[in-house]
């Protein structure tokens, strides 16, 4: 089958003419309103730790003109990902304005050719943080009821980053605590050397804001149990009075409470075990001298706690109600001279 000659004219005025028809919508100039987000950075922060910007991204509305294609190459820098504003390295508040200009300065936007009319909003006010280091002491922090020797911390020295205007508060010699968890004590064994991972963390004193911190983390501490106590709460715990035997004819002693709840004692495992199976009790002592009853005192501070066995002997132990290690005790003298 032949083709006419005319045939072959046509095609190629159809393709001129696409051709010239898709070149003019390219270069058609457009006016197009986007959503779009500019980030903060700080020019000369190349590892990207030094300085922190506050807000770092914020939204903003670009009405921009050109060519169709380059409106399109535009929109999609808009809206894949934040542009990039460099800003200067001076600590504190800064006023980004007019953010028409810095957007049209941009190089992935400039390289687009088209034009910023406007962004809304036109200005912005954005703070500066500088960040500085300084070298720290490092100590072991160990509550627990367990005895403990031979302890040494790893790393001696870490750092601290603060922002500029907290770390000249700090005192000249910054030490952090590496905080031991009890309950990880509570765990090992008496008279082997441990070492366990432990958080560091900066003394509750200094009241520092949580931009603050340290490098590393975390410490190890190393450490051995010479011996191990428990802790236990008794419900009720006996108060007795220890007096001068020539005092009991002449004085009445009364107690307003004969007992104490829910005191917290520490002891060792065995001592615990006997008060919890109810082969030993602990009591309050509260020590009258003689002065006490003639002054006919209304109340006095429990002297001290003990374990009483069953043979008669008492053991001294650490006990507290409320965190009180010396609660008062309410009382009744009453003299028979």
């Amino acid at each position: 089958m032949r083709w006419p000659r005319e045939f072959g004219t046509i095609v190629l005025v159809t393709v001129v003419t696409l051709l010239i028809w898709l070149l003019a919508a390219a270069k058609t100039r457009q006016i197009e309103t986007l959503a779009g987000r500019l980030e903060f950075t700080v020019a000369s922060d190349a590892a990207g730790d030094r300085f922190q910007v506050s807000p770092a991204q914020i939204p903003v509305t670009v009405t921009l003109e050109g060519p169709a294609i380059s409106v399109r190459e535009a929109r999609n820098l808009l809206t894949s990902s934040p542009i990039q504003i460099p800003l200067p390295a001076e600590h504190g508040a800064q006023e980004i304005s007019p953010l028409i200009r810095l957007l049209q300065s941009a190089q992935m936007i400039a390289e687009t050719g088209v034009t910023i009319v406007g962004v809304d909003p036109p200005a912005a006010i954005v703070d500066i943080t500088e960040f500085v280091s300084r070298t720290a002491v490092t100590r072991a922090d160990i509550q627990t009821a367990s005895t403990v020797q031979d302890v040494s911390v790893t790393p001696k020295e870490v750092s601290v980053r603060a922002p500029r205007n907290v770390i000249h508060d700090l005192p000249e010699t910054i030490v952090v605590d590496a905080v031991v968890d009890p309950r990880d004590v509570a765990r090992l064994e008496p008279g082997v050397l441990h070492t366990v991972e432990c958080a560091l963390m900066l003394p509750e004193m200094l009241r520092l804001p949580a931009s603050v911190t340290i490098d590393p983390p975390t410490a190890l501490v190393s450490f051995q149990l010479v011996a191990r106590q428990r802790r236990a709460v008794v419900p009720r715990v006996r108060i007795q009075i220890i007096s001068t035997p020539q005092d009991f004819e002449a004085y009445a002693i009364e107690l307003t409470q004969a007992m104490l709840t829910d005191v917290t004692i520490e002891a060792s495992p065995e001592d615990i075990s006997e008060v919890q199976a109810g082969r030993a009790q602990v009591i309050g002592v509260v020590h009258l001298s003689t002065n006490d009853k003639e002054r006919g005192i209304e109340s006095k501070p429990i002297s001290f706690f003990a374990i009483l066995n069953a043979d008669g002997t008492a053991t001294p132990i650490t006990a507290t109600v409320k965190d009180d290690a010396h609660p008062a005790v309410s009382l009744t003298i009453t003299s028979s001279k």
